[in-house]
């Protein structure tokens, strides 16, 4: 607006000035070519008809011819717009602050056996100590003008919302379920509404970070407590696990053992069974070997004759027993000899 002005000025008194002629004895106006330059007085006019934005920020357009601010925003470049309009500049870089904003906690209600709710206390406050990343973008940022009338949003505006964001959030826990893993759900909760509280303003919020909650040394010691109280609880289950296994382990290993055992011993008894039919069946066909007739069968009156009457003079079972055992006892002995001898040591046999 104040270059067209000056330049309109700047144009009639150009016009004037180049268009007064003096005479001998008096001034006149008469307008001749060279009165044409004064209309460069309007080049004055065409820098007020671009806008330039940087990197990293939006224009916001006033026309006064057009009710003010508009609603149309200029993002990053040249624009062109009327001698008449203005745009003022908001940076769009992601802005961050921290606070410290006390709030108060929920009620601690507890249930009774018929069902009913009885409230134990709580209602303490907490300080919270949070971070808050916002930052104005294009589309919204004619809202921002119209709210601050700049660039700058002031931190009382933001600490007001904050708090009242957090309160309304912070009352539905109690203070022990905030400390004990709850602090995330009042994040979360107070960011959803804090984004739409700041949507008001043009402002949008890329991250709500709470850095940390004070509750007072007497809470935060009980709830340390009952951390402390709550891990000793878990180790020593773990410790009555581990115990436990221990002994199942071992339980299972004599068993096991045991199994193996009566495995082994079932099987030498049927190893000594089977030696024992094997060994008796061997002596008894040796026997009756000594009675074969040319045909291979058993002549029953030769025998008969031998047992009764002693004739023949073929070995008795008695005899064969002997030689068999004799045998069977060099084939399976491992050369030691026993350090203790019991009864007739006469019977030892050593091999030569």
């Amino acid at each position: 607006m104040f270059t067209v002005i000056f330049s309109f000025i700047l144009f009639i008194g150009l016009f004037i000035g180049l268009s007064v002629q003096r005479g001998a004895n008096s001034v006149y106006f008469k307008f001749r070519s060279r009165s044409f330059f004064a209309f460069l007085a309007f080049l004055v006019i065409l820098p007020s008809c671009f806008a330039e934005v940087k990197a990293n920020e939006v224009g916001v357009v006033y026309d006064p011819f057009k009710g003010g601010i508009q609603e149309e925003t200029f993002g990053e470049g040249l624009h062109l717009i009327t001698p008449f309009q203005s745009v003022k500049i908001i940076s769009t870089k992601l802005r961050e602050e921290t606070y410290v904003v006390s709030a108060q906690t929920g009620i601690i209600v507890k249930e009774l056996d018929d069902g009913t709710l009885e409230e134990t206390g709580g209602g303490q406050w907490a300080t919270y100590t949070l971070t808050i990343q916002y930052r104005v973008e294009v589309p919204n940022a004619y809202k921002f003008y119209r709210k601050f009338g700049g660039d700058i949003i002031p931190q009382s505006t933001i600490e007001a919302r904050i708090r009242e964001a957090l309160q309304t959030n912070s009352v539905d826990f109690d203070i022990f379920t905030i400390l004990k893993g709850g602090l995330n759900d009042v994040r979360f909760e107070t960011e959803a509404d804090l984004e739409a509280s700041f949507a008001e303003l043009g402002v949008t919020i890329d991250a709500f970070i709470i850095l940390d909650v004070d509750a007072g040394d007497v809470i935060e010691g009980v709830v340390e407590a009952e951390a402390t109280a709550a891990k000793q609880k878990e180790i020593a289950l773990k410790d009555q696990e581990a115990a436990l296994i221990r002994h199942e382990t071992i339980k299972l290993q004599a068993e096991i053992q045991a199994e193996t055992i009566l495995i082994e011993a079932t099987a030498n008894a049927e190893a000594q069974r089977v030696l024992n039919s094997v060994t008796a069946n061997a002596i008894y066909t040796m026997y009756e070997g000594q009675f074969l007739d040319d045909d291979g069968f058993v002549d029953d009156v030769l025998k008969l004759d031998f047992e009764i009457n002693g004739l023949g003079g073929y070995l008795t079972i008695t005899e064969i027993s002997d030689i068999v055992l004799t045998q069977l006892y060099y084939d399976t002995w491992d050369g030691i000899l026993p350090q203790i001898v019991a009864g007739d040591a006469t019977s030892i046999i050593v091999s030569p």
